[in-house]
């Protein structure tokens, strides 16, 4: 028995979230390449919360992280398919907040350049921007 049209085209969830997770990686990557081999900028982020020192960010610490985070997202799908018929709808207001919050640190850490700042919030909604679509795309809907 042959896949339906649609199925075809689409593929499957694992494929489509695998692909969104590299992609993900590699627009920030790139982002990252972009800011600091281009326009020179040093890259840092904020110690912690409420801290006016900062650390070097680095490409690894980056792909790390957005792969980290876009596994947690991807399970978190998961869990919600397995318990919920609103796994799309609550996934994606959980991934939309966390969106958001996630650019309060870029936005009002102390310690950060113009061009910091500029490049943690495009680092920050480009992962968003490929995840969210993506994982939403062939989750279960009500």
């Amino acid at each position: 028995m042959s896949a339906s049209p649609a199925a075809a085209r689409t593929g499957s969830p694992v494929r489509t979230r695998a692909l969104a997770l590299v992609g993900a990686v590699v627009l920030d990557a790139l982002i990252w390449l972009l800011a600091d081999r281009v326009f020179g900028i040093d890259l840092r982020i904020p110690d912690g919360p409420g801290s006016t020192t900062t650390s070097e960010l680095v490409l690894p610490a980056v792909i790390i992280s957005v792969a980290v985070i876009s596994l947690v997202g991807w399970g978190l799908l998961a869990l919600l398919e397995r318990l919920t018929g609103r796994a799309r709808t609550v996934w994606t207001a959980i991934a939309s907040a966390v969106v958001v919050l996630s650019l309060l640190g870029p936005l009002f850490a102390a310690g950060l350049t113009a061009g910091n700042r500029i490049t943690l919030v495009c680092l920050h909604l480009a992962v968003g921007a490929v995840l969210i679509p993506a994982y939403r795309k062939d989750a279960r809907r009500v």
